[in-house]
């Protein structure tokens, strides 16, 4: 087992970012030939998803989750702090992913990748990744 850590510096409230490269470049580094990588990130505000990473697509995201998790809803935790449709929109997506790795390739569909999505922001996160496989 090989664990890592990666910081992604966000710049919008709700953002969406392709973190694909990043991991792939630990795959490389490390020469991982097979195996299964799990991504997460620790944090409550944000989460990780897979899909195509086409701008349309990134806004209608975008635009999903503010209007399912509005963010200026009457929530009951924002008579603490703005941010309840954060927490729960990461609720919804979930925190982690994983993915399988093949002949020193994360087993992506074609049009796959994995997709930070902040939403808190801006934000300093960090990622942890750990990689089970040689």
């Amino acid at each position: 087992m090989s664990y890592f850590e990666d910081i992604v510096d966000t710049h919008e409230r709700i953002e969406v970012i392709d973190i694909t490269d990043r991991l792939k470049k630990i795959i490389d580094k490390e020469k991982i030939k097979e195996g299964i990588m799990v991504i997460s990130v620790p944090h409550t505000t944000s989460a990780i998803s897979i899909n195509e990473n086409e701008p349309n697509l990134i806004n209608d995201i975008i635009k999903i989750i503010k209007d399912l998790f509005k963010p200026d809803f009457l929530w009951n935790h924002n008579k603490i702090d703005d941010n309840a449709h954060a927490h729960l929109a990461s609720v919804f997506i979930g925190n982690s992913r994983c993915v399988i790795i093949k002949d020193s390739r994360l087993s992506l569909g074609t049009w796959q990748r994995v997709l930070l999505i902040e939403l808190d922001g801006p934000r300093r996160r960090r990622l942890e990744i750990e990689i089970i496989g040689e």
